[in-house]
């Protein structure tokens, strides 16, 4: 399987002119799978939300026709409306079906406080492609070790945590990413968004990492798409090491 990392940056308020851009990657890249940051689809902007009602019009129909012909699946971030408000989501689709998660840890700063423009979610996703489990994060999402922990627990191949995070804000990602990798054998593809934006740039960043720690593909902090070629016979290896839901100390009260 190919998959590309895709460290674009999402225009802000113009969801048409970002379903042009994923036309033009798809065009230009030959992978099963491309995977944009969190709120491609708008931009990371805390005008996002009133947007969702209407994504059908102004990003899906156009961006979902060209992936169906190419016959490629895209995951994407968007702001999306649903009967009880507005969620913070990563989508998987082929064109015609999708698969969404809503992102459960959201966070906020004096530019963009996401309490306040969308619900949080309230459960984890697995996304099931072509015989892969992915387990979807959102940014501020990797920051807590008990999701990636559920993922492993639940038999996943690959995490996948889309983001927009900005410079500072990634020092601590850069820690934590490798770890989360480690502490559960699992491998994990990070897709941040790069470029300026209200206040703060997006660090860019994004990259490949084994269940080792080790950074197979790594972008710069500019426009970038790599290609990452999926090795099932390493991802079957890492998670035989996977022992550690044999090794808790089910004696001891975990609970905080």
């Amino acid at each position: 399987m190919r998959i590309a990392i895709a460290q674009v940056r999402g225009q802000m308020e113009d969801p048409p002119a970002n379903a042009s851009k994923a036309k033009m990657l798809l065009h230009n890249t030959d992978v099963d799978l491309l995977i944009f940051p969190e709120l491609f689809a708008t931009g990371f902007d805390a005008n996002c939300a009133k947007y969702a009602a209407n994504m059908a019009g102004l990003f899906k129909n156009k961006a979902y026709k060209i992936v169906k012909e190419k016959g490629d699946s895209i995951i994407y971030g968007s702001p999306m409306q649903f009967d009880d408000g507005v969620y913070n989501c990563a989508v998987l689709t082929d064109g015609e079906n999708e698969q969404i998660y809503k992102k459960i840890h959201l966070a906020a700063n004096e530019k963009f406080n996401e309490k306040e423009i969308f619900k949080a979610g309230s459960a984890p996703a697995i996304f099931e492609f072509k015989g892969l489990k992915f387990g979807m994060m959102i940014g501020n999402d990797i920051l807590f070790a008990e999701m990636a922990r559920w993922y492993a627990a639940n038999d996943v191949d690959i995490a996948v945590c889309i983001s927009a995070v900005s410079k500072p804000i990634m020092e601590r990602f850069e820690k934590v990413l490798p770890a989360r990798c480690v502490e559960n054998s699992m491998e994990m593809i990070f897709v941040n968004m790069v470029g300026p934006d209200p206040g703060f740039a997006m660090a860019g960043g994004s990259k490949y990492i084994s269940s080792d720690g080790i950074v197979i593909e790594n972008c710069p902090d500019s426009s970038d798409v790599r290609i990452i070629k999926v090795d099932t016979e390493r991802i079957k290896r890492s998670k035989e090491k996977r022992t550690f839901l044999s090794e808790i100390r089910k004696d001891i009260d975990w609970k905080v």
